[in-house]
């Protein structure tokens, strides 16, 4: 992985370099006592840590190297300390070169009382001791020799060399072969499809190796998560015309040429693609079009992991679904024998109970066996050992849905990044953390490591881990001593804990208090994710860079964080406790602090003094009781998300400050101006200020937008307005129409917007968003909707689209045409039955049929004041469409009915005012229906 600083097996290595080479900047001439010494580390480090990098990326290591490699990892975890006490007592608290200079008086005082300078020589002389130890133990060998670098396992090499080696694949592969070996000289695609780590691409390959030699044109390529379809499309080129190849590389062709070659290349010939690891139906269709549709027995295998892509993969007449099944129990034994033991024959008996319960756990994910394996392949081979690797594997897995094998906790994307970069695990050259730890992420997703939770939310909120990665991750941080977890299960912990996880009560566990405190100046990171009676004190965590208390655990009080102005190296706040009520005013001592998150306390205001915290990024409120101080934003340049601007206690003086905030990425307002107008009065020049300003922000670097429809008219009401970086925007409450202004987002790709009118033009200007891929349209409550038609010239991106339709009465205006919406994948529609009715002429609910990508529809039906008839209307007309949609054997439905106890049998009950059994008079009945419908929507 890329842009590394801190990292298990390094250390905080990486860092330490760098804070040594500003040390040697021109901001520090001053330091000339100690100014030799520093260079001789920098020098030393740079050199030992092409080692270093060396011994964290290999598998196996002998006990000496293991050894070095882990003093050196706690050597620069204890000079990235100290340096850190060095720069906060020269006046900052980081190694950037703003440091102000200090007098020659005063540096003496700072160097004697500190000792700062026999420090830096104990630091040396540690130095000095592991570079002669490592040449004492020749470890330069691990670089200079490229067996010993690549250290491939013999075993494995046996297992991969031939394909009998493989377990239980000659079945597999000669299932799929005989689909394909069809005789039909139609195109044909089996669409592999399984959970990571089944051996969807192993089957595939096998299939492809064992027959691709039948056909005249062959290629096999890896699509991934987030593929550059351009670098695919040359790769196939390069496999089936190395002479097109050469021309595309030196005219630099792009992908439409790249599309054109290569079906005239393969026109006519009878060709054999793989299609690796697709993720979205959106990439299948633009991959599928670059090969034709010719009758010459033409064969394509595509794998992916999520069901709907294989369904749309082999949607054709003559397409085939292979469903990847666990390994049975005993290719499961022969499987993770073969990796530890070269075979089941060599297997020792007293290790028979222990690898039984291994492998029911393991579920017969091959996966999970594998990495099982290989971790007990480097251990002693005796029942005890082996007992406590199993102990701390997760409680088992099931592949039998498409949820099977994941960790229940979903765990925030966008916190999961922001902690990255805190701890200092991700740097970058050009600065842009934030966009280096979204590479990170998507690489972890893209290797399986980490598996989004909704994908179709064009958010990504969450994510979860498999429960073998994270038992993986376990084992290795306590190998490493990168984290310890305090759950009560452990019997021993490290003299030295670098980052703390408390869970389950883990502080009751016997001495985790005291360990804690002797840890104090070492921990990195306190995360809490259980209530707890026992609470360590919590003072001079010095190295402290993420403080977590991710829930509103009660036992945490205003106490327990008073002395939190101490935690100098924080960057990362987030508190949750609803017995926490207030910030000390020491927070503002907090110099590096770049996310305070207070969402779910009960804070109300934040000290003066957090207007100090002049490197502050993100600053997040939930609390309807907040109020923001005007004042603050006046120094805090540097924040790039605010939310939830709510209320603020000086209009003027917020307008003047919130406009030159020109890094905000992220804002929501939702509701701000609603409390404006209550508090100040319905002051238009404050509305039009705020507009202004926000207008002012969107030509910098906005892409997110939360505010309100009240807002959403003024910013939107010039049909030239800017936001050139604006890719989400969320509008509540109802504006009147589809604002003008809106044509302008080119680059928006999720859009919520709800409107008391809805048109023609509106209809038009929303197609002509390009970039549209998620729309959330909402006819507000007693609103108006003229008939329109969805044609084939918009909405060319659109995969996700949410209809809610609150009119108050007449038809669903909408209609989809032939040609209309064809990436959509996902439709939900939502309307009362007591008040609409569709717009058709032949029964056929809205044309449904005609949106050709269509997976899955989802319809809600709000019955309360209709009739049982009234609520068939509408279902009827949309289940027809389905039977004439094509993709009817894989599109998946579903009809809700919400309140559907409040319906009526017919017409004659509802002249009696009430359903069955309900005295509740009809009005009553409509009148709250429709104002809850109208607080959901």
């Amino acid at each position: 992985m890329v842009g590394l600083g801190v990292g298990v097996g390094t250390g905080a290595l990486g860092s330490v370099i760098g804070k040594l080479a500003t040390l040697l900047g021109d901001e520090y001439t001053m330091l000339k006592r100690v100014r030799k010494d520093i260079a001789f580390l920098e020098r030393e480090l740079r050199r030992m840590q092409i080692l270093v990098d060396t011994l964290a990326d290999m598998e196996e290591l002998d006990e000496l190297a293991k050894d070095w490699k882990g003093t050196m990892r706690d050597l620069s975890y204890d000079m990235e300390e100290c340096i850190d006490r060095f720069m906060l007592r020269l006046g900052n608290g980081d190694a950037k070169p703003r440091f102000r200079k200090k007098t020659v008086r005063q540096l003496k005082t700072l160097f004697e009382r500190h000792g700062i300078g026999t420090q830096i020589k104990e630091l040396k002389a540690r130095v000095e001791e592991e570079n002669q130890r490592r040449q004492r133990l020749n470890l330069d060998k691990y670089i200079v020799s490229p067996t010993r670098a690549v250290a491939i396992d013999p075993r494995l090499a046996a297992f991969h060399g031939v394909t009998k080696g493989l377990v239980a694949i000659d079945g597999r592969r000669d299932q799929v072969i005989s689909w394909l070996t069809e005789e039909s000289e139609e195109p044909k695609v089996v669409a592999i499809v399984g959970g990571g780590g089944l051996g969807k691409t192993t089957l595939a390959m096998e299939t492809y190796r064992k027959i691709g030699g039948n056909y005249q044109c062959r290629a096999s390529v890896s699509v991934s998560r987030t593929p550059d379809l351009e670098k695919l499309l040359k790769d196939v080129l390069s496999q089936i015309d190395e002479a097109a190849f050469s021309k595309c590389q030196a005219e630099r062709w792009e992908k439409d040429q790249l599309v054109r070659q290569i079906r005239r290349i393969l026109t006519g010939k009878r060709y054999f693609l793989v299609i690796d690891d697709v993720w979205k139906v959106q990439d299948w269709e633009f991959i599928k079009a670059a090969f034709p549709d010719n009758y010459n027995g033409s064969r394509i295998i595509a794998t992916t992991r999520i069901a709907n892509v294989a369904k749309s993969c082999c949607s054709n007449s003559c397409g085939r679904l292979y469903q990847m099944l666990p390994l049975n129990d005993g290719d499961s034994r022969i499987l993770f024998f073969k990796r530890i033991f070269d075979s089941e024959s060599s297997f020792p008996p007293q290790l028979e109970k222990v690898s039984a319960r291994i492998l029911k756990k393991c579920g017969g994910l091959p996966l999970a066996i594998i990495t099982i394996a290989s971790l007990l392949a480097n251990k002693p081979q005796n029942a005890d050992e082996w007992e406590r690797l199993q102990d701390s594997i997760g409680a088992g897995l099931s592949y039998e849905s498409d949820d099977g094998g994941k960790e229940d906790a979903e765990i925030s994307c966008e916190e999961l990044k922001w902690k990255w970069i805190a701890e200092g695990f991700i740097t970058s050259k050009q600065g842009n953390l934030y966009q280096e730890a979204e590479s990170c992420f998507n690489e972890l997703v893209n290797r399986s490591m980490i598996q989004i939770v909704d994908v179709d939310s064009f958010e990504e909120k969450y994510c979860q881990v498999h429960d073998m990665v994270r038992d993986l991750i376990i084992s290795r941080s306590t190998e490493e001593n990168f984290a310890t977890v305090l759950n009560g299960v452990c019997n021993s912990l490290p003299t030295k804990m670098r980052r703390l996880s408390l869970q389950s009560s883990g502080l009751e566990q016997k001495g985790a208090i005291q360990a804690i405190i002797r840890s104090k100046l070492h921990v990195r990171s306190f995360n809490v994710f259980e209530e707890t009676k026992d609470i360590p004190p919590l003072v001079d965590f010095l190295s402290l860079r993420v403080f977590d208390i991710y829930r509103d655990y009660s036992s945490w009080e205003n106490k327990h964080i008073r002395n939190i102005g101490s935690f100098y190296q924080l960057r990362y706040l987030r508190m949750s406790g609803l017995g926490i009520t207030e910030l000390p005013a020491d927070i503002g001592k907090l110099q590096n602090l770049e996310t305070l998150d207070l969402r779910g306390s009960r804070i109300r205001r934040l000290p003066s003094t957090i207007a100090q915290l002049q490197k502050l990024v993100r600053l997040l409120i939930d609390n309807d009781d907040f109020v923001f101080s005007a004042d603050m934003f006046g120094n805090m340049r540097a924040l790039e998300e605010v939310s939830d601007i709510y209320k603020v206690d000086n209009p003027e003086i917020f307008l003047e400050e919130f406009g030159h905030l020109t890094k905000l990425r992220k804002i929501s307002m939702s509701r701000l101006w609603g409390w404006w107008r209550v508090n100040f009065g319905n002051v238009k020049c404050y509305r039009e200020a705020l507009g202004s300003s926000l207008n002012k922000l969107g030509k910098y670097s906005l892409q997110y937008l939360h505010t309100n429809g009240d807002m959403g008219n003024i910013i939107f009401r010039d049909p030239c307005c800017t936001f050139p970086h604006l890719q989400d925007l969320k509008l509540v409450h109802d504006m009147e129409r589809i604002p003008k202004g809106m044509a302008s987002l080119t680059n928006t790709v999720k859009l919520e917007i709800a409107v008391t009118q809805f048109d023609e033009e509106g209809l038009h200007i929303l197609m002509g968003m390009p970039s549209l891929a998620y729309l959330q349209l909402t006819v507000g409550f007693r609103g108006t909707m003229s008939p329109m038609t969805v044609s084939s010239n918009g909405f060319k991106l659109l995969e996700v689209f949410h209809f809610h339709c609150n009119i108050s009465y007449g038809e669903v205006g909408i209609e989809f045409a032939a040609g209309a919406m064809t990436a959509l994948r996902r439709l939900h529609l939502s309307w009362r039955a007591r008040l609409v009715r569709l717009r058709s002429s032949d029964d056929v609910g809205m044309g449904i049929q005609h949106l050709s990508s269509l997976m899955q529809l989802q319809v809600e039906t709000w019955c309360v004041g209709a009739t049982l008839e009234e609520v068939e209307a509408l279902e009827g007309p949309v289940e027809k469409a389905v039977t004439l949609h094509p993709n009817r054997q894989t599109l998946q439905l579903h009809l809700h009915r919400k309140d559907e106890h409040l319906m009526f049998k017919d017409e004659e009950e509802r002249k009696r005012g009430r359903p069955a059994g309900f005295f509740i008079p009809l009005a009553m009945l409509e009148e709250n229906a429709l104002e809850q419908e109208d607080q959901v929507i």
